[in-house]
């Protein structure tokens, strides 16, 4: 935990970033005090005389031990006020408190030899002054002599600064700022001094003597003393025009300002701002380089702005250089722009060395003892950089580039700062800045949808702004819909090729090798893609090894981002002009065979995983034999990894009519729903499945696809809907006579009647279903349906028939290592128990089912046995372990995306502890929970929110 304590001025602690609120003046003063002798011990009785003013009252010992529990509790830290035979200490780390980051880095400045830089490091100790230190707690006689030591340690660094600036010869900035100080502090005979040195310089001798006239009178009348030796010495000096007073002859060197224009209504950006200024505090190299994209993200706007933001802190000048490394022209060579850097320097033209080394000795050695900015501005690589960077740290350089540039991290020992698209609420601030608040203000959805049409970068939004000024009638929102009809062709400046969102990204793909342009174009082809090295070889025919190299080029070249190892994605923008480029060059065979190679992959794996997550159910996809699964585990793992690319897959299959990979992969995600619980995506997903079998008139794949919806429409709460659907299937297997697949949807239909609370109907449908299983001698589906049996016995009161389905079920998945089934025939035994009120058995039975449940890694399940397991604890008084029950689904319910289910879980927490009496864990669990539900309102829960609400009042 960060903490901060500033004394600096008035008191200031701040945890995390964010300031403490110490509204109590006892707590403040409490602070105050033990800040001024951190890491040491201060009694209580010193303690109680500084809170209570010499008077303390006779409770005074409880009271401060009341004061010190507040202030700890408002640190965050127990452990930061420790207490001991003593008295108590506050525990304040090196670097925590601003007084001592002040001492920090006045004693790096006394390290430092190079005068400009040593002024630099004194003015950031400088700017830590917030004002007169803890001037809240004069009455207080520690602290005032703390807050005294402050003030003067901060003048001394003040003047000596002061002396630095006078040494650089920067007397003309200096008049006003002495002027100040010395009406401030009249009685301060060193700043007097100084002021009189500065006139005189600034060629004010009269004004110089004046000075030491007035100070005279002052100190006369104020103490009744005369100017110490050295201010009349000083005097003496400028009566005389002593040369001792003249600024030392140094040979004026060209102070070179090649920066060009700071950008026009910048925005954003503070934190990489932030980060600039502390890459370069130490002084150093930095790159600067971009993730999504490297075209339009702001590097040089940032870099621009950045470097006039700090532009004083170069005093010897700044050198600026566009490499060109990302335009239709070659690279600017080095030797070229290290040609012009010497020119900028003072080196004539015919004493600029011609070769390479040469150059680069001779500029290295000109900015050695110099305080300079140098701006390389577009690089192509790391070895166009390397001759213009300075050998020594006083000169900072900048680098942009779309390029990584790994060989300057890791040769040159550059820190790299890669730029992502704006924050949302900065593309806000920059389509204010450009277009005007109240422009803004009028449309705000229709702003924040152009921003996102943008892709949050900084030079989209831009040319959006330039076109709607010229049209400063036009509503945001029609514009908006012409931009999201053809985004590349609306960012895009008429008569500017270089103001173009496509321009920018055409650069940066003309320089590839043809074999990477051809992998960038085919990962275009499927809108919202991760690519993979698997997934960039079956695209375009090569082999994985290779893929994994060119994705690393395109990563490079910043047309991929990658946010976890070994996946990458387009940015938005830059996919749309992937696609642009797949459709403009490859021909449609091409293209529909880089589509067909990734189906293929993806189906032949899906089946593969389909066979361990569902082994009972026919096969009706080829699997890949190659698929590296060898356990369930394997297969959810990589479809865990690979759901978002299924669900892009479909989608463009839907879309683009291929009706094949429509149903296939629904269809094979069906054992991945099962396990994982995402039935709202199931649903819809499983719904195209059904469509795309009627278009493709496949009469053997219909029931498949519409049981595999229907068992979807079930755990979204549409079981009406899904009993049709049954019923519809049930009636095609009777009249082709499949007596394996009516045995399978009698087994779902008595699922759905058990649903919808029609049990008996239920019974009759698993009992249909157990004798055809039996028949066909399916034990794995024999298991299953001995299962819902049993479990709907229990619920018409028929106990040990319930139990005796139920125990069959389990030996059938014990002998035949059905792990999964295992864990819900276990579930099932002890729901059972729970209902005959045998809760202890209950309870054994759901810590059995744990195991086998982890095991198979069934979150749904996992989560339903912890529930249950928590409602036996809870009517076996157990409430502790219950709690931890709840709490335990509750996470899975969210895992799983079960909202209805979380709420509720969340409320079995709240609902024990109120029980137990621990009101405040209860409060928090019930605020969680009505959180959720306002994301997913039900009326059940809307019931329990209600009840719990007038319990916890």
């Amino acid at each position: 935990m960060k903490t901060e304590f500033g004394v600096l001025g008035p008191l200031r602690v701040a945890v995390e970033g964010k300031d403490v609120d110490l509204d109590q003046p006892m707590l403040r003063r409490l602070l105050a005090v033990l800040l001024c002798d951190a890491n040491s011990p201060v009694s209580a009785e010193a303690l109680a005389e500084a809170l209570w003013e010499s008077s303390p009252p006779a409770s005074a010992r409880k009271t401060l031990q009341l004061y010190v529990h507040r202030l700890r509790k408002k640190l965050g830290d127990p452990a930061r006020i420790v207490h001991g035979p003593a008295g108590y200490r506050l525990v304040v780390r090196p670097g925590e408190c601003d007084a001592d980051e002040m001492r920090q880095l006045v004693a790096d400045a006394h390290a430092t030899v190079d005068p400009g830089r040593r002024a630099g490091v004194l003015r950031k100790a400088l700017a830590l002054w917030r004002g007169v230190p803890l001037a809240e707690f004069a009455d207080v006689p520690a602290v005032l002599a703390v807050a005294e030591a402050l003030t003067d340690r901060w003048l001394a660094v003040l003047a000596e600064r002061v002396d630095v600036d006078l040494e650089l010869g920067r007397h003309d900035d200096l008049v006003a700022e002495l002027t100040e100080v010395v009406a401030r502090y009249p009685l301060h005979e060193r700043f007097r001094a100084q002021l009189m040195l500065a006139l005189y310089r600034c060629g004010r001798q009269a004004d110089a003597l004046a000075t030491y006239h007035q100070t005279r009178e002052v100190l006369r009348d104020e103490l009744g003393v005369d100017p110490s030796d050295a201010l009349h010495t000083r005097y003496q000096e400028v009566l005389r025009a002593d040369p001792v007073l003249d600024l030392p002859v140094r040979p004026r060197r060209p102070r070179p300002a090649q920066l060009p224009a700071p950008p026009r209504d910048f925005s954003g950006r503070t934190e990489e701002l932030g980060v600039l200024d502390d890459a370069v505090a130490g002084a150093g190299l930095v790159t600067i380089s971009a993730i999504a994209g490297a075209g339009g993200v702001g590097k040089t706007a940032l870099a621009l702005q950045w470097a006039h933001l700090r532009r004083a802190d170069f005093p010897d000048g700044q050198l600026y250089a566009d490499l060109r490394g990302a335009a239709t022209t070659e690279p600017v060579d080095a030797a070229h722009a290290l040609g012009e850097f010497l020119r900028a320097l003072g080196v004539r033209a015919e004493h600029v060395p011609q070769d390479l080394d040469s150059a680069a000795a001779l500029y290295r050695s000109l900015v050695a003892d110099r305080r300079m900015l140098v701006l390389l501005d577009n690089a192509h690589n790391a070895d166009q950089v390397r001759p213009l960077l300075p050998g020594t740290s006083t000169t900072v350089t900048l680098v942009t580039s779309r390029s990584r540039l790994g060989g300057l991290v890791a040769i040159n020992g550059a820190r790299r700062l890669l730029l992502t698209p704006l924050h949302p609420y900065e593309s806000l601030e920059l389509l204010v800045a450009l277009l005007g608040g109240r422009r803004i203000a009028a449309e705000p959805d229709a702003a924040a949808a152009l921003a996102e049409a943008c892709g949050h970068l900084p030079l989209a939004l831009r040319i959006a702004a330039a076109n709607l000024l010229d049209q400063p009638r036009r509503r945001l929102t029609d514009f908006v819909s012409d931009v999201t009809r053809n985004r590349l062709n609306a960012l895009a400046v008429d008569d500017d090729d270089q103001a173009a969102v496509r321009s920018v990204f055409g650069l940066s793909y003309e320089r590839l090798e043809p074999v990477a342009r051809r992998v960038f174009r085919c990962l275009g082809l499927v809108p919202d893609l991760d690519a993979t090295p698997e997934i960039a070889a079956a695209l375009a025919a090569i082999d994985a090894g290779r893929g994994s190299r060119l994705l690393e080029v395109l990563h490079d070249a910043h047309l991929l981002d990658s946010r976890t190892p070994g996946r990458y994605v387009f940015h938005d923008l830059i996919g749309l002009y992937a696609n642009e480029r797949a459709r403009t060059e490859e021909d449609p065979q091409c293209r529909e065979a880089a589509l067909d190679r990734l189906c293929t992959w993806y189906v032949g794996k899906l089946a593969a995983a389909d066979r361990l997550l569902l082994p009972y159910r026919p096969a009706l996809v080829e699997a890949d034999p190659a698929a590296p699964f060898g356990t369930a585990l394997d297969a959810l793992a990589w479809l865990d990894g690979e759901k978002s690319n299924l669900v892009a897959l479909v989608h463009h299959a839907v879309s683009t009519g291929r009706h094949v990979e429509a149903w296939q992969i629904p269809f094979l995600l069906g054992g991945y729903f099962e396990h994982r619980g995402t039935w709202a995506l199931g649903a819809s997903l499983q719904r195209y499945a059904v469509d795309a079998v009627m278009k493709l008139d496949a009469a053997h794949l219909e029931v498949p696809a519409r049981v595999q919806f229907s068992i979807a429409l079930v755990h979204v709460g549409r079981v009406d809907e899904a009993v049709r659907e049954q019923q519809r299937c049930l009636a095609i297997a009777r009249e082709s006579g499949n007596a394996q697949r009516e045995a399978a949807i009698q087994n779902n239909l008595g699922w759905m009647y058990n649903e919808l609370g029609d049990t008996v109907r239920a019974v009759a449908s698993y009992e249909a279903a157990l004798e055809l299983f039996t028949a066909a001698d399916d034990r794995g589906y024999l298991a299953i349906t001995l299962q819902n049996l049993g479990d709907a016995k229990s619920l018409l009161g028929d106990f040990a028939g319930g139990v005796a389905d139920l125990e069959r079920s389990l030996a059938i998945a014990r002998e035949d290592d059905l792990v999964g089934q295992q864990g819900d025939s276990l579930v099932s035994l002890g729901q059972v128990h729970a209902r005959a009120d045998r809760h202890h058995d209950a309870v054994r039975y759901f810590r059995s089912a744990l195991a086998p449940v982890e095991e198979a890694d069934n979150k749904v399940t996992l989560a339903l046995t912890h529930r249950e397991l928590g409602q036996s604890l809870r009517v076996l008084g157990d409430a502790a372990a219950a709690a931890d029950e709840f709490a335990v689904a509750a996470r899975l319910y969210r895992d799983t995306d079960d909202l209805h289910l979380a709420v509720a879980a969340h409320l079995d927490v709240a609902g024990v502890r109120a029980e137990t009496g621990d009101l405040d864990a209860a409060r928090r669990a019930f605020d969680t929970a009505r959180q959720l539900h306002l994301r997913a309102p039900d009326p059940v829960n809307s019931r329990r929110l209600d009840e719990m609400a007038e319990r916890l009042a």
